[in-house]
Parts: C-alpha cells; sequence; structure tokens
C-alpha cells in the first residue's frame, strides 16, 4: 500500500472512530456531520468523500475480508488441499492481510459492538454489513467447489466459516471489555499473534475431532480448550 492509501485509509479510520466516540458520548441524534469532521480536523466535505451519510461511517466497513491472495489461494484448491485445513487457513488471512492491522480491526468491531447495543435502531445496516461478508464468502466457497453460489454447499460453507471467525474471536476477547485499547494501530505483539494462532489451532482442531469422532479427551475437546 503507498502512503496515498496510507493516509486515505488513516482519514477514513479516523472519521469512523470519531463518529462511533461521538454517538456513544452524545447519543445518535446529538451527533451532526459537521461535528464528526470538526472532531478529526477536516471539512464536512471531505467526511462526504469517504461516507454517503452519518449512519454509513458509524456502522464501518464491516467484518475483514481475504485478501486477493489467500481468496485465489483458497479457491485454487489450497493451500493443501484438506478442506479443514484450508479454511483455517482462508479464516486466517481475513486478519492477517486486514490493511488497518489485526488488533484495529478487533478494536473497531468491539467498538461497534457497543455502538448497537446503545443505538439498537443501526442494528440493520450492521447486519446488512455481516451479509455482504458472508455472500462474499459464500462466492469463494462456490468458485473453489465449480457450483453457483445458490447451491446449499456453498452457502453452508459460508456460515460455518462465519460461525468459526465469530467462535475464535469471542474465546479469545470474550473477557475484554468493549471500546477501544490503547495504540489499537500498533502491530500486534508477539503474545497477541500466539494467541490468536493458538485459539484458531484449537478451534479448528475441535472442528476437526468433531467430524473424524477424535478421542475426547484431546486438548481442543477439553472445557476452555486448553491442555
Amino acid at each position: 500500500m503507498g502512503l496515498r492509501e496510507r493516509k486515505k485509509l488513516a482519514t477514513r479510520r479516523s472519521l469512523q472512530r470519531a463518529a462511533v466516540r461521538l454517538v456513544l458520548e452524545r447519543g445518535l441524534d446529538q451527533v451532526t456531520v459537521d461535528d464528526i469532521a470538526a472532531e478529526v480536523g477536516v471539512s464536512t466535505r471531505t467526511f462526504f468523500n469517504y461516507f454517503g451519510s452519518k449512519d454509513e461511517a458509524l456502522i464501518g466497513d464491516g467484518p475483514p475480508r481475504a485478501s486477493d491472495e489467500g481468496r485465489a489461494v483458497f479457491i485454487a484448491g489450497g493451500p493443501t488441499g484438506d478442506p479443514i485445513a484450508d479454511l483455517r487457513a482462508y479464516l486466517g488471512s481475513f486478519l492477517d492481510d486486514a490493511p488497518e492491522g489485526y488488533r484495529s480491526t478487533m478494536a473497531d468491531l468491539r467498538m461497534r459492538k457497543c455502538l448497537v447495543h446503545r443505538e439498537p435502531s443501526l442494528m440493520p445496516l450492521m447486519m446488512a454489513r455481516f451479509a455482504e461478508a458472508e455472500q462474499a464468502i459464500t462466492a469463494d466457497m462456490a468458485a473453489r467447489l465449480g457450483t453457483g453460489p445458490d447451491d446449499l454447499r456453498p452457502r453452508l460453507g459460508a456460515l460455518l466459516a462465519s460461525t468459526l471467525m465469530r467462535f475464535t474471536m469471542q474465546r479469545l476477547h470474550g473477557g475484554e471489555a468493549d471500546g477501544l485499547p490503547a495504540e489499537p494501530d500498533a502491530p500486534p505483539t508477539a503474545e497477541e499473534r500466539a494467541a490468536l494462532e493458538d485459539s484458531f489451532d484449537e478451534t479448528f482442531e475441535a472442528l476437526r475431532a468433531f467430524f473424524t469422532g477424535a478421542a475426547e479427551d484431546s486438548p481442543a475437546a477439553r472445557p476452555g480448550g486448553t491442555a
């Protein structure tokens, strides 16, 4: 990503976070586009270069998406040819390749969870964002299987993928408070990266054990998913 693209992404992120922060502080009806732009130090015209409305800025871009490279590998039947291992790699690329970074992505998702709890009128828009992401996964599943997106298998695969991602993130971050942590744009620490990898590994180990009937005393099958 070039310098210009990084600056545009930073401005977009700043406007989104300012919108969420102000609405959490004041309430949805007490915040205007002018307020959001002023908070970031840009013009209202600049705001509308990025978003069509206040609600669009509040809802954000939805869940992370796989990179073009990650999609291409998965669609081609890789990286291993094993469906469970390949699904794990595919979902892992969602966070590895997020342009704003793993920590930032998770922080934004947690902020919006708090937002829709405070402002339930935004829930339909948020659900539409997640539906768009699930449709994109369905298309990738269909391309890998060589079927149309209306085939039942890609749709079930996308539902499984979305559930696995959500389950993994809930296990990893379930005990954290909503809101924006310190230094959300900093790269994940080695400990955070290891925790993410462990959470994915345990989730997919349990998934494989479920389908293969592996021993119930495997680490992933135990309460908490640890050895």
